[in-house]
């Protein structure tokens, strides 16, 4: 399509530089270069709205697999911590036991 519409340009610049001129030729490759215009200009909008349509389509699906996804409800989950404590006291510890001080 913009190959025809270069030719179309093409030739309405060689017609115009011609002593004699065509008005009717001229003016029927300006309505049909005007038509292409406005055809392209559609085609465009046309292109750029499936392509915001698939957009917000695909972040809706994942928006709503995000927010609503309530599968594993079912299932009882528990997170238990349990501290792995030594009953042995280590060599180099600072306790006195049960010795007292003096001061």
């Amino acid at each position: 399509m913009e190959d025809l519409k270069q030719q179309y340009l093409d030739e309405l610049k060689r017609l115009s530089n011609l002593e004699y001129r065509d008005e009717i030729k001229i003016a029927e490759l300006t309505e049909n270069f005007s038509g292409m215009s406005i055809e392209i200009r559609k085609k465009e909008k046309l292109l750029q709205l499936e392509q915001w349509a698939n957009l917000s389509t695909h972040l809706s699906k994942r928006l709503n697999s995000f927010c609503y996804d309530d599968d594993d409800d079912d299932e009882d989950y528990t997170i238990a911590v349990t501290p792995s404590l030594s009953i042995e006291e280590p060599d180099n510890s600072l306790s006195m036991r049960d010795e007292h001080l003096d001061t």
